[in-house]
């Protein structure tokens, strides 16, 4: 399972290459909005972050605290990595924090990656939508869309589950997109167990309360 969670951290991870960002049509502005200094935008990602009592809740705690992502040259904000092509929305992501979340033991764990980025005006939502036609680049075999609950806080959700196997057993990978207004966030959430039984068990009653964990912190975004 560890090795897939570092091979899964690469969803989460904003980086970038120097392929143009191209179609920004119906993404806003640079003069969209009110402005907000880079500080103060950073300061609300991180409290849009799962707190450790809402982690606590799941058996989760921060493995890798909470970071910004800083921008480079070759390094530009990107709301899904593994994808080659740039989402047309990616261009009005002002500031973006990730961290990754464990529990378990060597034989079995959960392990969430999770990335909230903040829009210029209400693209959130926009990003998530633009992201579900994406989901090829995931490397999920047999990725399949999953119901989720309306979560409370988030205005456009979706969900895809995939399995995958390693040397370390069976793995169970939910990739979850959420957006409210002016945010959004991606997690990755894997559960695995050298028992193929497990996970799929697990997940079933996980993939709600992680969805609503993070939709709940994305209102303080």
């Amino acid at each position: 399972m560890r090795r897939l969670a570092a091979l899964l951290a690469a969803v989460l991870v904003l980086a970038g290459c120097s392929t143009e960002i191209a179609g920004t049509a119906d993404v806003p502005g640079p003069g969209t909005g009110p402005v907000v200094s880079k500080y103060d935008l950073q300061q609300r990602l991180v409290g849009a972050m799962p707190t450790d009592p809402e982690l606590a809740q799941l058996g989760l705690h921060w493995s890798s605290p909470p970071l910004p992502f800083i921008e480079s040259e070759n390094s530009h904000y990107k709301f899904i990595y593994d994808c080659p092509s740039y989402l047309p929305s990616d261009v009005a992501i002002q500031a973006a924090e990730y961290g990754t979340a464990a529990s378990g033991s060597f034989d079995h764990g959960a392990t969430l990656f999770v990335m909230t980025a903040s829009y210029r005006g209400p693209s959130g939502p926009t990003a998530v939508s633009q992201a579900r036609t994406f989901r090829g680049c995931i490397q999920l075999p047999g990725a399949v869309r999953v119901p989720l609950p309306p979560l409370v806080g988030a205005d456009e959700q979706t969900a895809f589950c995939g399995d995958t196997t390693d040397s370390f057993g069976f793995n169970r990978v939910c990739i979850l997109l959420l957006a409210r207004q002016n945010a959004a966030t991606v997690a990755t959430y894997v559960v695995g167990d050298k028992n193929p039984a497990v996970p799929p068990a697990q997940m079933e009653t996980d993939l709600p309360r992680v969805g609503q964990m993070l939709a709940t912190a994305l209102t303080r975004a």
